[in-house]
C-alpha cells in the first residue's frame, strides 16, 4: 500500500509541476537557476529539528529563507523564525525580495502607519512590480508593525543575476552600518542556492556569517519518502537547513492556482477581495481535475471500479447558487432543504442529494480530493443499491448520521492520501474539550447507543458530530495503511461490506477500537 501511495503522488506531482511550469517563460538564466537548486537538492543531509536550527539562527548574521511566492506556507516559518528573534531579545531586520530598495519611503510610511494597505500597494505598483497574493506578506508587515522592525526592499530591475548582485551588495551596507542586528531575508527559493545570494554576499562581505533555510525542496521530500518520513527538518551542513512542511505537488498547485485566477486580475492592486481573502474561484478545469483524482484514487486502492462509472457527474461552485438551491428545492423537503442551505454557510462541500452533482465551497486539492471520495462512495452504494437518498428523506437519525460518517471516512482518508500533512483531532483532542459536539463525539468512540447519544440533537450539530468522528476514523485507517498492516481490516474491506445499519457501523467501530496491532498509533488516538 505504501509503494501504491508513492507512485500515486508521484503521479499527482508530475502533473501538477508540469502544469505549473507550463505558465513559466523559461530561458536560460532561469533554466540554469532551477537545475542549480534541482543539483544541490540532491545533496547528502542528515535528519534534524527546528530546536536545533533555532539555536543557529541567532549565531548568525544573515538568515536567508527560500520562498516559494504562491505558497502561504513558506510565509509562517518566516513569522514562526522571527517571533523566536524577538523572543530572544534581538535586534532584527528585516529584507524583502517583494519589494523594490528604490520604494523604501513607501515601505517606512506603511510600516508607521501613514499609508493604508490600498496606498501603499498602488504606491510601489504591486500589480505590476510583483503581484503575487498579498495576503502571505501582509502578516509579516503587521508583524513588523506590531514590534517597530526596519523592513528593508531588496529589489531592483535587470537580469536575476543582477538582481541578485544588487541584493548582496544591499545586505552588505546594511550588515555594516547594523553590525550586531540579525538580517532576516525572504527571497526566492532559486536565488538562495549556494552559489547565488550567499556566495555573492560572502564574496563583497567576506566576515559575514548566513545561515540558509530552504523549504519544502522537492528532492528532499522525495528521499525522506523512502525513508517513510513525510515531514521535518534536514541539515546539509551547520550553516544549511531544509524545512520539509508540505508535499512539493500542494505549492505547485498554489502556482496554477494564481496563474489561473489572480495574474489577470486587472485590478489585483485595489481589489478589495483579493486583498482581503487571497482568492477567487479556481480553474476552469475543475471538471477534468475532479475526474482525474477520483481515476486515480480508485487505482491507488485497486477498487473494482469502471472509470465509466466515475464520468458521470456534475460540479457546481458558489457561482451557480441560484441554480444549486434550486435544485435541491426540488429534491427535498422543507427541513432537509434548511440544513443544505446550512452546510453552504458554513463553507462545506457536499453531494446533493438523488443526483450525481456535487457542491465544491472552493477548489482546492483537498476539497476536489474530499469530494471525490464521496463520488467513490456513491458509485458502491449504487452497485449495492443502497438508496442513500430514501435514508437522507427518512426520520432515522442513526441511519442518517452512519451515512454521513462512512462520506466522511471515505472522503478524509482519500484526501488525506492526496496531502498527508492534513490534520484532524483525535481522542485526546475531544477528551479535553468541555464543548456539547465533543463529548458527543466521545460518547460515540465509546460505544454509547447512538440513539442515546442523538436524542435531542439538531441536524446540524448531528452532521457536525458525525464528521469530526468520520475525520478521526478516517485518520485511523489512513496512518494504518502507512503502517503497512494486514489488509484484513482497511476501507477497500469497508467499501466491499458496505452497509448503512447500526450493525455494520458497530463492527467497524469495534474493530478500530479493538485493533492492537498498531499500538503506536493507538496511544497517539486514544
Amino acid at each position: 500500500m505504501k509503494s501504491d501511495i508513492i507512485r500515486l503522488r508521484k503521479k499527482i506531482y508530475k502533473n501538477l509541476k508540469d502544469k505549473a511550469m507550463s505558465y513559466e517563460s523559461f530561458n536560460s538564466e532561469l533554466s540554469e537557476y532551477a537545475n542549480n537548486q534541482k543539483e544541490y537538492s540532491k545533496r547528502k543531509f542528515k535528519m534534524s529539528d527546528m530546536d536545533s536550527l533555532k539555536e543557529r539562527v541567532t549565531d548568525n548574521d544573515v538568515l536567508f529563507i527560500g520562498d516559494f511566492h504562491t505558497f502561504n506556507q513558506n510565509v509562517r516559518t518566516v513569522l514562526r523564525i522571527l517571533r523566536y528573534i524577538i523572543s530572544q531579545k534581538s535586534e532584527c531586520i528585516l529584507g524583502l525580495e517583494m519589494v523594490a530598495a528604490e520604494d523604501q519611503v513607501y515601505i517606512d510610511a506603511y510600516i508607521q502607519g501613514h499609508l493604508t494597505d490600498l496606498e501603499f500597494l498602488e504606491s510601489v505598483n504591486y500589480h505590476s512590480s510583483w503581484r503575487f497574493p498579498w495576503t502571505h506578506y501582509k502578516l509579516i508587515f503587521e508583524l513588523a508593525k506590531e514590534f517597530k522592525l526596519k523592513v528593508v526592499g531588496l529589489n531592483t530591475k535587470g537580469s536575476l543575476i543582477e538582481r541578485d548582485e544588487f541584493a548582496a551588495e544591499k545586505l552588505k551596507h546594511i550588515h555594516l552600518e547594523n553590525p550586531s542586528t540579525i538580517m532576516l531575508v525572504l527571497y526566492g527559493e532559486l536565488h538562495i542556492s549556494l552559489n547565488k545570494i550567499p556566495a555573492l554576499l560572502k564574496k563583497v562581505c567576506p566576515e559575514i556569517n548566513a545561515l540558509i533555510i530552504h523549504q519544502n525542496l522537492d528532492e528532499v521530500y522525495w528521499k525522506l519518502i523512502r525513508q517513510n518520513i513525510e515531514s521535518g527538518v534536514v541539515s546539509f551542513s551547520s550553516n544549511e537547513y531544509c524545512i520539509v512542511s508540505a508535499p512539493p505537488w500542494i505549492k505547485y498547485e498554489s502556482m496554477i492556482y494564481w496563474y489561473e485566477n489572480l495574474c489577470d486580475d486587472p485590478e489585483f492592486d485595489i481589489h478589495e477581495y483579493i486583498i482581503e481573502n487571497g482568492k477567487k474561484i479556481f480553474s476552469e478545469d475543475t471538471n477534468d481535475n475532479f475526474y482525474n483524482i477520483s481515476t486515480m484514487l480508485v487505482e491507488h486502492l485497486k477498487l473494482d471500479i469502471d472509470k465509466n462509472d466515475l464520468e458521470d457527474f456534475n460540479l457546481y461552485d458558489h457561482t451557480n447558487l441560484e441554480y444549486v438551491e434550486e435544485k435541491l428545492g426540488q429534491v427535498l423537503k422543507p427541513s432537509p432543504f434548511q440544513f443544505y442551505n446550512y452546510l453552504i454557510s458554513t463553507n462545506k462541500s457536499f453531494r446533493l442529494p438523488k443526483t450525481n452533482t456535487f457542491y465544491c465551497s472552493s477548489y482546492s486539492m483537498n476539497r476536489i480530493s474530499y469530494l471525490a471520495g464521496i463520488h467513490i462512495l456513491h458509485v458502491f452504494f449504487q452497485r449495492k443499491d443502497i438508496d442513500t437518498d430514501q435514508i437522507i428523506q427518512s426520520k432515522s437519525s442513526v441511519q442518517k448520521f452512519i451515512l454521513i460518517t462512512l462520506e466522511t471516512i471515505v472522503a478524509y482518508f482519500f484526501s488525506k492520501v492526496i496531502n498527508p500533512h492534513r490534520k484532524c483531532d483525535l481522542y485526546l483532542d475531544y477528551k479535553k474539550s468541555d464543548d456539547d459536539i465533543s463529548k458527543k463525539v466521545i460518547e460515540v468512540i465509546d460505544g454509547n447507543t447512538l440513539s442515546q447519544v442523538l436524542k435531542g440533537v439538531n441536524t446540524n450539530n448531528r452532521f457536525e458530530i458525525s464528521v469530526r468522528v468520520g475525520h478521526l476514523f478516517g485518520e485511523y485507517l489512513y496512518l494504518r495503511t502507512q503502517k503497512n498492516i494486514s489488509n484484513d481490516f482497511n476501507l477497500k474491506d469497508i467499501l466491499e461490506k458496505l452497509k448503512v445499519n447500526k450493525g455494520f457501523f458497530e463492527e467497524m467501530r469495534l474493530k478500530i477500537l479493538l485493533d492492537f496491532q498498531y499500538k503506536d498509533h493507538q496511544k497517539r488516538m486514544f
